[in-house]
């Protein structure tokens, strides 16, 4: 006589327990029987799995070669939809990707008008194309000795959503324009359809960099900012656009990723000889006016002595992503220090990190048809 089966309540509170960055686990479980299927594809299921782990875990990461970019899955199970054409990743956050969809591009003298902007919602497979930037937005020397970059996020970023399943709301693009002297910034909004009036400060040698992302910090988006050798933040606050640079330690780093931290505050990574550096900042009367040195992680243990790496990237305080001057790529969980390295052919700089919830959600489940291929849900 077989075991009598376990109550449902036992099996959802096991399946909620299930690693969030492990989502192939619970695709295999909905295909062991039609029960587990439905307990898994109720969309209250999908909304405890999202309250219960909080920080949505990272899935992949986009990296560019030959003007066009691929995804990089960090789980056995590549995405639902594949990226619709040659475009170039920009920006991720809340679900989201930004691509520009222009095949030849640079971040130095070329010109954006805006259409070239497409956000993509890869669970979907929908996009959002951008209208026009207007011309007034750029700085007089612009397409010349000028620099852009831009950033995609839930339209509710100053506050009223916990992100746990807002990727097909709402939401905001934030473009930047940067000369030698001018910092530009206009924010396109899904639910005007239109891009605000440019906001504008004096700064000087404050280029952005594209190929750098960014990060958001309670109601300000953070930018690497800075040239001629010099590296500073330039930071943008939604709603009252405020346009304003943060200065760095003096480090010899030379390539830095900006984070936010496992508090809520702004901080970067930076990899000083065979050390992983952390550093938060400390709020003082002007902001972010100091930093410390929260953590160092050694990296003796990854390949040999004349390998050495460069940081490109940050999940939120969690990970962090290296490449090698052999193109060896590593993602480092900055919490435990676990060190995972990536196999998946060559990878290319620059790179875009993509998180997000992903968990069957098949359609079959209310109909008692069973699974069907390739429908999922994040």
């Amino acid at each position: 006589m077989p075991p009598p089966a376990l109550p449902d309540d036992l099996v959802d509170q096991v399946l909620l327990r299930f690693p969030p960055e492990e989502p192939e686990l619970l695709v295999c479980v909905a295909l062991v029987c039609k029960r587990w299927f439905r307990l898994i594809s109720d969309p209250h299921f999908r909304r405890r799995f999202r309250e219960l782990h909080r920080a949505a875990p990272m899935l992949g990461f986009f990296c560019t070669d030959y003007h066009f970019s691929r995804f990089v899955p960090t789980f056995s199970a590549p995405l639902p939809h594949a990226i619709p054409g040659d475009w170039r990743a920009v920006d991720a956050r809340h679900g989201r990707v930004l691509f520009n969809t222009v095949a030849c591009w640079d971040d130095f003298t070329f010109f954006v008008s805006g259409e070239d902007l497409v956000v993509w919602y890869p669970v979907t497979g929908e996009q959002h194309r951008l209208p026009n930037l207007s011309e007034h937005m750029y700085p007089h020397q612009f397409p010349f000795h000028c620099h852009w970059t831009a950033a995609v996020l839930c339209a509710s970023a100053e506050g009223g959503c916990d992100h746990l399943d807002c990727g097909r709301g709402p939401f905001l693009v934030v473009f930047v324009c940067t000369s030698s002297t001018e910092a530009f910034v206009s924010v396109y909004s899904s639910e005007t359809g239109a891009w605000s009036g440019p906001a504008s400060a004096q700064l000087r040698r404050a280029g952005v960099h594209l190929a750098k992302p960014s990060a958001l910090v309670g109601k300000a988006l953070h930018f690497i900012s800075g040239d001629c050798g010099t590296t500073k933040i330039l930071k943008y606050v939604l709603g009252t656009q405020e346009i304003s640079l943060i200065h760095l330690p003096k480090k010899p780093y030379r390539h830095i990723a900006l984070m936010t931290m496992a508090d809520g505050g702004l901080g970067f990574a930076a990899v000083h000889g065979f050390k992983l550096d952390l550093w938060s900042g400390v709020s003082g009367t002007k902001g972010y006016a100091k930093w410390a040195q929260s953590q160092a992680i050694d990296l003796e243990t990854i390949g040999t002595l004349s390998v050495s790496f460069e940081t490109v990237c940050c999940i939120d305080g969690v990970a962090a992503i290296l490449m090698g001057n052999d193109k060896t790529c590593v993602i480092i969980n900055l919490k435990s220090g676990q060190i995972r390295k990536i196999t998946e052919g060559r990878i290319a700089y620059p790179v875009v990190p993509y998180t997000s919830f992903y968990t069957p959600a098949l359609g079959a489940a209310t109909t008692c048809e069973g699974p069907r291929e390739g429908s999922s849900s994040a």
